[in-house]
């Protein structure tokens, strides 16, 4: 189970810290988990990750707080140490260390070459000289690359914008996925034999293309096979955003209230505008025989 310990709130345990954001959970950052769980597995030390629980940055985030979370849990850390943003942007690198270190008993810290800290914005060799001083075991994981493309959120995120969910499925380990909660809509899909359960999102997360994926959608623990709108909706005059799913081989009586999680497989096509629901249905239809690369 994962505990959430928020900045500045003490912790009963000594701890492996994984330092950094982990926006994407990506392969890079489970390399970072893997060497925690090594110092773990020799010290009886309990496996730590610090993450922000507010928007960091004005960059679009790839997982919500809630969806790293999970994934902390899923891949065997035990403490979330919950940075909010908007209280330490004032901290140096120096005066949030402090806090770290005096707050909690730290005895291995890891991070990526590129990590930063502080307002005044302190590299790793900065935190490589506080660790010495207060005698932390530091080690810095370099950039992973795959097949020449560097493992990075920055990276991810340009691949999630273009539609190419396969590459970024390979960057992360996992395809790219949302979870939300249902929600009412206005009926369109059930009303022409295509019902779909749409997903309330959270604000500020990441927007990736518009258009039509051939996604699995994980329900009360089981996955169906599943076609998903995510954008507009031009052949209804719809021009708000939404993500529509239709669950394949299924009926379900109502879905509203359930939390679901869509992965996204492959970009099948983008969001167009069709003259009639017969050529709309056809299309749909059409889309339903994706194939998974």
């Amino acid at each position: 189970m994962l505990t959430t310990v928020e900045f500045e709130k003490p912790y009963d345990g000594a701890l492996s810290l994984a330092l950094g954001f982990f926006d994407g959970v990506h392969l890079g950052h489970r390399t970072l988990f893997e060497k925690i769980h090594e110092f773990c597995k020799s010290s009886g030390t309990i496996p730590a990750v610090s993450t922000f629980s507010d928007m960091a940055t004005r960059k679009q985030i790839i997982y919500s707080y809630r969806d790293r979370k999970r994934m902390f849990e899923e891949l065997g850390l035990q403490v979330c140490i919950a940075l909010n943003f908007n209280k330490i942007k004032h901290l140096s690198g120096n005066e949030f260390f402090y806090v770290l270190v005096h707050t909690y008993n730290i005895k291995h810290i890891v991070c990526g070459e590129d990590y930063t800290f502080g307002c005044d914005h302190c590299d790793v060799e900065t935190l490589r000289e506080l660790c010495n001083e207060y005698g932390i075991t530091f080690v810095v994981m370099p950039m992973l690359v795959y097949k020449g493309v560097c493992v990075s959120s920055t990276n991810i995120r340009a691949l999630l914008r273009a539609g190419d969910v396969d590459l970024a499925k390979k960057l992360l380990k996992v395809p790219y996925h949302v979870s939300g909660e249902v929600v009412s809509g206005d009926g369109r899909g059930r009303n022409i034999g295509i019902p779909t359960a749409n997903i309330d999102l959270p604000r500020g997360g990441m927007e990736i293309k518009h258009g039509v994926y051939g996604t699995y959608t994980e329900l009360d623990g089981k996955l169906y096979r599943s076609v998903t709108n995510y954008g507009p909706r031009p052949t209804f005059l719809q021009s708000k955003f939404a993500i529509e799913t239709n669950i394949l081989g299924e009926n379900f009586d109502s879905l509203r209230g359930k939390i679901i999680t869509v992965y996204f497989h492959r970009f099948i096509r983008g969001v167009s505008k069709y003259l009639s629901e017969k050529l709309l249905i056809a299309t749909i239809k059409k889309d339903q025989q994706w194939e998974d690369l």
